[in-house]
């Protein structure tokens, strides 16, 4: 049990630490890290195509040939255009995202004054107001808001690998000195009147 918490603190501290370093990287350097995402999800997404293109040959049942190559195609396309135009396609993705946000923003004002609204209308009005704040500045900034999901994502990542470290501290410490951990289990008491020893 004790060599079972060991293992799990290294665990929990090597995650935090790249955490931590990746957040740091993210946060004192968001251009290269939103490239760098942008080529890992260009190589997803080439990979997905393929994979697509293979199933053309072998499709499921009830899989649409059409479908597949269409996936196929599209991913392949849009994988390469990532992979070797990451910053054009960083730009193109934040403007989806933000046409998406402004999709999602008249929805959301819409559904607060129709007659099947639930609860309060003007938290509704409220997000849907915010969904379109938050769509119109990445149509209007998109390298700005690229940049700023990477800073974001560095920021995030510091926090989350803090508390790893945190964690796996403690479940180190609780393994070193054989007790359990906070929050966890306690063992079973010695019942009084116990059998005597002989």
């Amino acid at each position: 049990m004790l060599d079972l918490m060991q293992r799990s603190s290294t665990y929990l501290l090597v995650s935090g630490a790249l955490a931590v370093v990746f957040g740091i990287v993210a946060a004192f350097f968001p251009i290269p890290t939103a490239l760098v995402l942008v080529v890992l999800w260009g190589i997803y997404a080439l990979i997905d195509g393929v994979l697509a293109g293979v199933m053309v040959f072998r499709p499921e049942p009830g899989q649409s040939r059409g479908f597949l190559i269409l996936t196929a195609v599209v991913g392949i396309a849009a994988g390469l255009f990532a992979i070797f135009q990451p910053a054009m396609t960083g730009v193109a993705l934040a403007w989806i995202l933000g046409v998406w946000l402004l999709i999602r923003g008249v929805m959301e004002i819409v559904s607060a004054f129709s007659q099947r609204a639930t609860g309060s209308r003007w938290l509704l009005v409220l997000g849907g107001v915010l969904w379109l704040i938050g769509g119109w500045l990445l149509i209007a900034f998109p390298g700005v808001a690229a940049l700023s999901i990477a800073l974001w994502l560095g920021v995030l990542a510091i926090i989350w690998g803090i508390v790893l470290l945190v964690v796996g501290f403690q479940v180190r410490k609780a393994a070193k000195e054989g007790g359990p951990i906070e929050g966890g289990t306690l063992p079973p008491p010695t019942l009084p009147g116990g059998p005597a020893t002989a």
